[in-house]
Parts: structure tokens; C-alpha cells; sequence
């Protein structure tokens, strides 16, 4: 950005798919556009391919990210496979992978502090994803956020331990889901649609130091998770038609503040579609739709 001199690269494939880059690690990543597509890792500024990673993947991928603190690679695959998986990209070695639930990340970012855990996003849920390791074994599993409002929606309990031997006015007792005619996993994982909350819709994310996850959605609230306890803070929430005061109305969840929270708004020509810092964190990188880029 100093000199403003440019390098461009040839994709070894078909093109680029998805694309990522650490400026900590000095290295970038990209996946070419064909069936059964590879991911390729280069280093910066010399722009040497360090490895080339193949996966079971048969028509792309949708998100890559690489980790800060270590040679870790995460990608996310599309249909039919949708699957996330965790490679050790100096060895080429895939660590672990877990199926998706049928749709499409947009968005992959490891925790800058703790590379164990990683936040996904697709149009409709946030996940944050957990690797535990025991010596060379891997193991990933998702965690599920809770609403907007701090509630946790949680799977109808197993009544199977609790059912009374006697019978009621209206005949044995019965679990919801077996009602429904539901088995297996799919009963396990059944809530009742009277409990099911609407949930916001995630557009950005973004880990802070001491392992926080920002959260903004397609409504305009800006929310903090925990990923520990899974407490969700609301820090900003719009002027809609039910809150014309844009106050924030909370009645049933913690609320943590920021007392040292200073906004400053810059105005710019044309839509932001990205925002980052350098690894300085000293300036503010925005690109636009038609690829201009501010330095703030």
C-alpha cells in the first residue's frame, strides 16, 4: 500500500474460487473452479506455491480461512458435499472434517486466540465450530447460538426416563416427537414449532483479542458472543416499527457494556462489500463494489 505497486498471479487451475490470505503468516490461499477442485497455499511476497491440498470436494468451495497462529486451513465445501473440514496445510495433512447441515457457508474465521475455535456463517445461523485434540486425533463439533434475545431453544427432553406408569385422562404419555411419528436422530433434535423463535439473520463477524465474536446481521444489530458461556450482548439495536426510539428494551438476558466505546463514522462515495485491518492495526482497509480501495 506504501510503494501502491501491484503483483498479479496465475491460478496453476481453472480459475479462483474461494480466497483468503493472513497477513501474520504471510501466505494466502485459493481454490481453483473445476470439479473436484484444489485448494492452493502460496506465501507473500514471493508468491511460491507452498502446497497443494486435495479434498473429496466435487464442485467447489464456498468459504477458506487461514489461522494466525498456526499452519492451520479451514474450508467449507457446496453441494453435494457440504462438509467443513480443518487441514494442517504445511503438512497437507487433513486433521478433521464434519458435515454441514445443507447449506452454504458464506463466511469462515478463526478465533485469533485460540485456533480451536472457529465461527461460521451461512445466510440464516451463526456456528461456532470446536476442535478438540487428543495427541493426532481431531475431532470437530458445532455449537449452536442462542436468539437475539438470549434464549436457548432447546431439543424436547427424552421422556422415555419419565414416564408415569399410570395412565392420564387422555392416555399414555407420549413425547411430542413420537406424536409426529419422528425417529432417530431426528426426534432427538426436534423442538415443537410453538417454541421455535425467530432468529436474526448474520451478515459479518469478527473475533476480537479476548476471544469475543462480533456479530452484525441483515437487521442492523450488533451483537457480542461469548463462546464460552454462549451469553449474547446486544450493543446496538435499530429504530424499527416496534422500538421507534431505537432505545434498547431488554427485560430477560444479561447485558454487558462497554464503558471506553467511542463511534466515529466516516462518509464514503459508494457501498462498502469488505472491511479489515492490517496486521499493523494501525489503518482501516475498505473495498468497494467497484473494487476501489480507502485506507482510513
Amino acid at each position: 500500500m506504501e510503494t501502491k505497486s501491484r503483483k498479479t498471479l496465475q491460478s496453476p487451475g481453472s480459475g479462483i474460487g474461494a480466497f483468503t490470505a493472513s497477513g501474520h503468516s504471510r501466505c494466502l490461499a485459493f481454490s481453483d473452479l473445476k470439479l473436484n477442485p484444489s485448494i492452493f497455499v502460496y506465501n507473500y511476497p514471493e508468491l511460491e506455491q507452498v502446497c497443494k491440498l486435495k479434498g473429496t470436494t466435487k464442485l467447489g468451495y464456498t468459504a477458506l480461512a487461514l489461522c494466525d497462529t498456526g499452519p492451520y486451513l479451514v474450508c467449507a465445501s457446496s453441494m453435494p458435499d457440504h462438509t467443513i473440514s480443518l487441514w494442517n496445510w504445511e503438512s497437507s495433512v487433513l486433521l478433521c472434517s464434519h458435515p454441514l447441515l445443507g447449506e452454504d457457508v458464506t463466511a469462515l474465521v478463526f478465533n485469533p486466540m485460540n485456533w480451536c475455535q472457529i465461527g461460521a456463517v451461512n445466510l440464516r445461523s451463526l456456528t461456532i465450530w470446536n476442535v478438540e485434540r487428543c495427541d493426532d486425533y481431531h475431532l470437530m463439533n458445532a455449537v449452536d447460538l442462542p436468539a437475539a434475545d438470549g434464549s436457548v431453544t432447546e431439543c424436547e427432553a427424552n421422556l422415555s426416563c419419565m414416564l408415569s406408569r399410570k395412565l392420564t385422562h387422555l392416555g399414555p404419555q407420549m413425547p411430542i416427537s413420537a406424536i409426529a411419528g419422528l425417529s432417530g436422530d431426528r426426534a432427538d433434535d426436534f423442538v415443537p414449532l410453538k417454541q421455535i423463535k425467530p432468529k436474526l439473520c448474520p451478515s459479518a463477524i469478527c473475533w476480537s483479542t479476548s476471544s469475543d465474536l462480533y456479530v452484525g446481521s441483515k437487521e442492523g444489530f450488533l451483537l457480542c458472543v461469548d463462546p464460552d458461556t454462549l451469553l449474547v450482548s446486544v450493543l446496538y439495536k435499530p429504530q424499527t416499527e416496534l422500538n421507534p426510539t431505537g432505545k434498547l428494551i431488554l427485560d430477560t438476558y444479561q447485558i454487558r457494556t462497554f464503558e471506553d466505546f467511542t463511534l466515529q463514522t466516516w462518509a464514503l462515495e459508494e457501498a462498502a462489500s469488505s472491511i479489515c485491518f492490517p496486521p499493523d492495526g494501525e489503518t482501516l482497509l475498505i473495498v468497494s463494489n467497484t473494487v476501489s480501495v480507502y485506507i482510513l
